[in-house]
């Protein structure tokens, strides 16, 4: 039996003789089988790169001992007694199992030597490793027929000038970073929010802000609201940002800048894990209230039409019983329970996309008093950009869930 993996052999003398270096990982081929047809001893047969005609290891009274503790995430050791070598090994779980199966047969004896045929040990040409990271510089290299590797985790796909999203993407399942910066895509399809592993996304230079709104819903899919860790939206003409984004629970960085946005949705304060946001080069002349509740890392808001000689005295108060369809709501927003057309009525999803955030972090609907107050960006960054002249105060605007909240924040 044989097995391609990754493996890093380590001489345990290492620890007495400083100057036997450790090895490095290789990409290597591990068998199983007999040293000949009349010696029916078990032999292990390691051959890498470096080494085609390999490195053979007796098998019989010769393993002290196998881990296998983290054998669920495809790593094992099999430790020999001569030489002191601790052969690591890296590969996919199932085959490893296998392979290790073998290994325990054969040392029980209860492993028929005439399986293990001699061929085993014949050196064996070792496969490449499988792409993992696809760049596409111009358009004669893309794969149109063939398709990506199923095993892709980085795809660029940048500067090509494609007018559609390829749904060739839709079937890497093991994507983790996905650039399509500088096209002329207008919107992308909901099935790309069902990528398990999509971590960073970049549209940035696009059209999106051609595409109708609706086609963000691929922002609302579970999946991509819990492991989306890096978008940019930057450079995409678009006035008015999705309110889906503001599900992306897991975000930590967001491009917003150079775009027409006058306003921001008053959700995207509840993106608790955001520390790095970008909103240089738009039409802002305020930023919503809930942003209070962010300990960002860095915030870029130059290059905005900011005002704060707006009236600061209460613009709406709107204080009443709360509706039992108001309480409900909130629970689901506080829990952070998911929520989708396949689960709630279309009607009740716009509703809860079109929450305001209390200063508190509490959302709200149809109770709430909302009024404009000058806050220092200070409160909200440790770090900021600001291309204001009047020191550092700009514009919010703060809803509040009771009287009681008002108070709380009249000082800021």
């Amino acid at each position: 039996m044989k097995l391609t993996c990754n493996v890093e052999v380590y001489n345990r003398l290492a620890n007495l003789a400083p100057n036997i270096a450790r090895r490095k990982p290789q990409r290597s081929c591990l068998a199983i089988g007999r040293q000949s047809v009349k010696n029916q001893e078990i032999h292990l047969l390691l051959q890498t790169p470096t080494n085609k005609n390999g490195t053979k290891y007796k098998v019989d009274n010769n393993i002290e001992k196998v881990f296998t503790r983290c054998i669920n995430e495809g790593k094992a050791t099999i430790r020999l007694k001569e030489p002191p070598h601790d052969i690591n090994i890296s590969c996919d779980p199932i085959q490893l199992k296998s392979f290790l199966h073998v290994l325990k047969l054969g040392l029980s004896k209860k492993l028929d030597p005439a399986v293990l045929t001699l061929s085993n040990l014949n050196p064996k040409p070792i496969k490449a490793p499988p792409k993992t990271k696809i760049v596409i510089k111009q358009t004669s290299e893309y794969p149109v027929l063939q398709g990506f590797p199923r095993t892709t985790e980085e795809l660029c796909l940048a500067g090509l000038q494609r007018k559609s999203f390829d749904r060739q993407i839709l079937k890497l399942q093991s994507l983790r970073i996905l650039n399509l910066s500088d096209n002329n895509i207008t919107s992308l399809p909901r099935e790309l929010g069902t990528l398990a592993k999509l971590q960073e996304l970049n549209v940035s230079g696009n059209q999106l802000g051609k595409g109708p709104i609706s086609k963000w819903s691929w922002l609302s899919c579970s999946n991509i609201a819990k492991n989306l860790r890096l978008l940019n939206l930057s450079n995409n003409q678009m006035s008015q940002v999705p309110e889906q984004i503001n599900k992306l629970g897991g975000l930590v960085t967001l491009y917003l800048d150079n775009n027409l946005f006058s306003y921001l949705p008053p959700g995207i304060g509840s993106l608790n894990r955001l520390k790095f946001l970008y909103l240089a080069k738009n039409n802002l002349s305020h930023l919503p209230g809930s942003m209070r509740n962010l300990r960002l890392f860095e915030l870029n808001v130059c290059d905005n039409k900011f005002d704060n000689n707006a009236n600061k005295t209460l613009s709406v108060c709107n204080i009443k019983v709360p509706s039992l369809v108001d309480w409900a709501a909130r629970v689901v927003l506080q829990s952070r329970t998911f929520y989708d057309a396949s689960i709630i009525p279309y009607t009740l999803i716009q509703y809860l996309d079109k929450a305001k955030y209390c200063m508190c972090g509490a959302p709200c609907f149809d109770c709430f008093i909302r009024r404009f107050m000058s806050m220092n960006l200070s409160l909200i960054t440790q770090s900021f950009k600001f291309s204001g002249t009047a020191g550092n105060d700009i514009l919010f605007d703060c809803y509040f869930c009771s009287i009681r909240c008002v108070r709380k924040f009249k000082g800021f």
